[in-house]
């Protein structure tokens, strides 16, 4: 386990969550458009073609921007030196993660850049291991980051 890079994951999260303008927090996508109601209306087809990013489109790391936790971590920056990027794909975003001459994409990312398993990033950041109440807004992202450093705690 990378504790040096969660610690500054759990960072990046409590910084957005004090932010007014930062990032709609929402454990339930990489990165969306904020005007796209995930619960009702995301797998339509007209909003899908009305708000699907644009192939090499810079994503503004906003409260237009609706995201989870490793998607802000993707879209921010915080984690460029180790190669956290991401990319469009069919209009959606997805986060990869470049070393050397291998890529990897979404949860393969996770485990890597943090050096986790697969029950460890999940707990971590999967949305079905949070309270309804802790998925979205502030108090999701303030979630998130308790359970990172409690986790870091512990080992």
């Amino acid at each position: 386990m990378r504790a040096d890079l969660l610690l500054r994951g759990a960072e990046v999260l409590e910084a957005d969550a004090a932010n007014p303008e930062g990032i709609k927090f929402d454990l339930s996508t990489w990165a969306a458009d904020a005007r796209i109601d995930l619960v009702h209306s995301y797998l339509t087809p007209d909003i899908r073609k009305k708000y699907r990013y644009k192939e090499g489109e810079v994503i503004p790391v906003n409260c237009g921007t609706q995201a989870c936790a490793f998607g802000l971590f993707a879209l921010s920056g915080a984690f460029k030196e180790e190669g956290l990027s991401y990319i469009i794909i069919a209009g959606t975003l997805r986060p990869i993660l470049k070393r050397g001459q291998r890529i990897f994409f979404e949860w393969d990312a996770v485990n890597e850049l943090f050096n986790l398993d697969d029950g460890q990033s999940q707990r971590l950041f999967s949305a079905v291991n949070y309270d309804q109440n802790q998925r979205q807004g502030a108090t999701a992202e303030l979630a998130v980051a308790a359970r990172i450093r409690r986790l870091i705690a512990n080992e």
